[in-house]
């Protein structure tokens, strides 16, 4: 009997230190999971203290809010949105990676990928639309107007295209489009991911048909780089169109979804005639919430540049009354600013497919301390923006003055003259028929939207709210 009893104490006791020991493991445990939430609804907070500032839809909001149960910041901030008018409010969990996209200094292959399939199928493919010269695909072989079926030998499909896409190095399956099918061709690429220079100017030309110099750009993103090299790289194709002796120019926008607004005000200011210019006309004008457009107002006065934009200063201005555009679906944000910036003050000539109409504006908000709290960054809608004369709410585009369709499939080199689009344009400024065929439709297959469209589909406004001038923040 006394041995059982001995026995029974010391189980009753292992017993005890093994409740212990559980109680603690799940008190650690606890405390694990509730740092990462208690961080999380701290950036909620943080994010929801912003949007009520300075969201262009804030009268839109969600009356009742508990923030503190907010524990998914990216979650949250969707349910902020004000889904009837606002497509491109953007967060990220990683603002250093996206201020190196945005940089023009980006970890990727280097090529605009366009995610399509066909009406009835999953089945997903790629065609390139352009390739940044020096670039690892560039430096693969890739070329504009390839497509890509397979990525590691996976077919891609509506689940499963973006994940394939976004690693960091593969081997693409290239396809071959006829009769309205695509099938592998047997060739392949193997591309692995780096840092280079993208520089948005990619090709650039001169040409002369009759009695007219015909200068030609592709520019595919708004961005100034570092130091402003990009838009260095802009004076020296205007230093070069001038010493060539121009008499008209093309900007081939069809690729560039938006950007930061100075380098399109740079742009305009290279390309409107001079007095413009020399005056500081006004390029386009913002407007905010109520609250915050009356904060401007009277801190700032009416003239305030967080209200008014005007042409920035450009030695390399070449003094023209006239410019072509050529456009698709995806020109948008400072691209579409561009044209309608322009407009007031100088003939412009759309030519291509209807704009996409992204007429608003954003600011990119990270933790602004030092150090800072979190990695975390919104980028709300704060503004949209109007020209000159008021001009503004495009919200299906701008139409083309010459309408014609861009079809990837059969894509050209840029700067080929059988490229429909640019033949158009070529055609309108010479009166000389290049006999280029052309298409008013639409490439028969369904283009997908992905996360990095949307992110770079918008205009990026510096503003002095990012320095910290409300009493709130």
């Amino acid at each position: 009997m006394a041995v059982q009893m001995k026995l029974s104490g010391i189980i009753q006791s292992w017993l005890f230190l093994a409740a212990l020991v559980l109680l603690s493991l799940l008190a650690s445990c606890r405390k694990e999971d509730d740092t990462p939430q208690d961080e999380n609804i701290q950036v909620s907070q943080w994010l929801y203290d912003w949007m009520k500032d300075v969201y262009f839809w804030n009268d839109k909001l969600p009356a009742a809010i508990d923030v503190g149960e907010k524990t998914d910041p990216e979650a949250f901030f969707y349910e902020l949105i004000y889904d009837e008018e606002d497509k491109w409010s953007y967060i990220t969990d990683d603002w250093k990676s996206m201020e190196e996209e945005l940089s023009g200094t980006p970890v990727s292959k280097g090529y605009s990928p366009a995610f399509g399939f066909f009406s009835g199928t999953s089945r997903v493919f790629i065609v390139v639309e352009y390739v940044y010269p020096a670039s690892p695909a560039h430096n693969a072989g890739l070329k504009r107007g390839d497509i890509i079926l397979t990525i590691n030998g996976e077919t891609m499909d509506t689940n499963n295209y973006y994940d394939l896409y976004s690693q960091s190095s593969y081997t693409a399956g290239l396809g071959v489009y006829t009769n309205s099918t695509i099938t592998l061709s047997g060739k392949t690429i193997t591309m692995t991911a780096a840092s280079f220079q993208a520089d948005p100017l990619i090709f650039d030309s001169v040409y002369t048909i009759a009695d007219r110099k015909i200068g030609y750009m592709v520019y595919t993103e708004f961005i100034s780089g570092e130091n402003d090299q990009y838009l260095a790289s802009l004076d020296r194709i205007f230093d070069r169109y001038k010493s060539s002796g121009i008499s008209d120019v093309i900007i081939d926008l069809r690729y560039n979804p938006g950007g930061e607004i100075d380098p399109s005000g740079y742009l305009a200011s290279a390309l409107a005639p001079y007095s413009v210019v020399s005056s500081s006309s006004i390029f386009v004008t913002f407007l905010y919430n109520k609250d915050l457009q009356s904060y401007f107002e009277k801190k700032e006065g009416l003239e305030s540049e967080n209200l008014i934009y005007k042409f920035p200063a450009n030695s390399h201005n070449i003094d023209f009354n006239r410019v072509y555009f050529l456009t698709s679906y995806f020109s948008a944000s400072a691209s579409e600013l561009l044209i309608v910036g322009l407009r007031p003050y100088m003939d412009v000539v759309v030519v291509g497919a209807s704009t996409y109409g992204k007429y608003t504006g954003m600011w990119i908000i990270y933790d602004f301390d030092e150090p800072p709290a979190h990695n975390w960054a919104i980028l709300p809608i704060v503004m949209k923006y109007a020209n000159s004369l008021g001009y503004t709410d495009f919200k299906n585009g701008l139409e083309p003055d010459i309408a014609v369709e861009d079809n990837l499939f059969q894509a050209k080199p840029f700067g080929d003259t059988e490229d429909p689009i640019l033949s158009a344009a070529l055609e309108d400024i010479t009166g000389i028929s290049l006999k280029s065929a052309r298409s008013m439709e639409k490439p028969g297959y369904v283009r997908l939207d992905n996360k990095t469209d949307r992110l770079r589909r918008n205009i990026f406004i510096p503003g002095k709210i990012q320095r910290g001038i409300l009493p709130s923040h």
